[in-house]
């Protein structure tokens, strides 16, 4: 694993680590946010790119969250308050009235430990008691590992002092055509059903089917062709999806792009995938994340509340593989 200084923040060293894969594959990453800076893979010409996105220099706000770890609680929490064991928690809002991400100063704004592991990195990063408003100290740690040709895992776990709420997911944007024509992209989830958002753009406790409308990616569809269907749903989204799709079967999702021939084939433990065609980000549509994670707003949702409870005797874990490679022509 090499290591070189990338800035200084507040005294101190943000470096950014590099792992190296067979075939020119390799991840860069940050111990500020865990930030995967970049994940260079081949075309079907053999020509490597960078495929997600990355800021041009250092930015400790990252408002966009940028490859980052993101956390304690991935998407908004409604109101920014919960009920756990009969105590309200009231949380630092940090979008509008919601907290979003796990609040202004979420696990994407922290420096982490790094140490290497057999097939990567291992970064840990300590959480305090009421940390943004949530309960109990957390010790977190995050798995980065090349575990085949081209292939990323990322391993999530959380041991916590106390009952708590607990989503981690990471919010990487990707763009395999390597910054050509990202929403040509194809996209398939094995997913029914989507949650649907309210006008403040919290999930409003429904549960739709994919079937007949925008969100059906049950096969390959154009990104294109999607986000600019008038639709009301993305509308509220700012003009596409942000939206958690509930997963079924293999809980698999596949992002291809038939130009470069490349594609990235994820595999998540995770029960929903949040997929955001970057509708807030500048420029407008520049790359999607697929945020593997469980149901946003999830403590006040009953039907999911229990995903997203952990304490002392049931520690947070949560794994998604990113495998990347090249479609056979034909």
């Amino acid at each position: 694993m090499n290591a070189r200084i990338f800035a200084w923040y507040k005294g101190l060293e943000v470096r950014e680590y590099e792992l190296l894969g067979s075939g020119g594959f390799s991840v860069r990453f940050l111990n500020y946010g865990g930030i995967i800076t970049a994940i260079r893979t081949p075309d079907r010409t053999g020509e490597l790119a960078n495929v997600v996105l990355t800021a041009p220099e250092f930015d400790p706000e990252n408002t966009g969250h940028l490859g980052a770890i993101t956390g304690r609680v991935a998407g908004r929490i409604a109101d920014a308050r919960f009920n756990l064991d009969g105590v309200e928690y009231r949380l630092t809002a940090n979008s509008g009235r919601h907290n979003l991400h796990g609040g202004p100063v979420g696990l994407n704004r922290r420096f982490w430990q790094v140490e290497p592991v057999a097939a990567g990195a291992r970064l840990t990063c300590h959480s305090p008691d009421r940390d943004q408003g949530f309960p109990g100290a957390v010790d977190f740690a995050v798995d980065y590992e090349i575990v085949d040709q081209y292939c990323l895992r990322l391993t999530y776990r959380g041991t916590c002092r106390q009952p708590t709420v607990l989503n981690l997911t990471n919010h990487s944007y990707f763009d395999l055509t390597g910054g050509s024509d990202p929403m040509s992209m194809y996209l398939e989830v094995e997913a029914d059903h989507v949650a649907t958002l309210a006008e403040h753009g919290c999930v409003d406790g429904r549960l739709v089917t994919v079937a007949g409308t925008p969100f059906d990616f049950r096969r390959p569809r154009q990104l294109a062709g999607a986000v600019n269907a008038d639709f009301r749903q993305f509308a509220i989204a700012n003009g596409g999806i942000d939206h958690p799709f509930l997963l079924t079967g293999n809980r698999t999702i596949v992002l291809s792009d038939r130009s470069s021939g490349r594609y990235l084939r994820v595999i998540t433990d995770q029960p929903c995938c949040v997929v955001y065609t970057a509708n807030w980000y500048q420029p407008k549509h520049a790359a999607v994340c697929l945020e593997t994670q469980c149901m946003p707003n999830a403590i006040n949702w009953p039907q999911f509340r229990d995903t997203v409870i952990f304490g002392p005797d049931r520690p947070y874990f949560g794994q998604t593989t990113w495998q990347f490679g090249v479609m056979c022509d034909g």
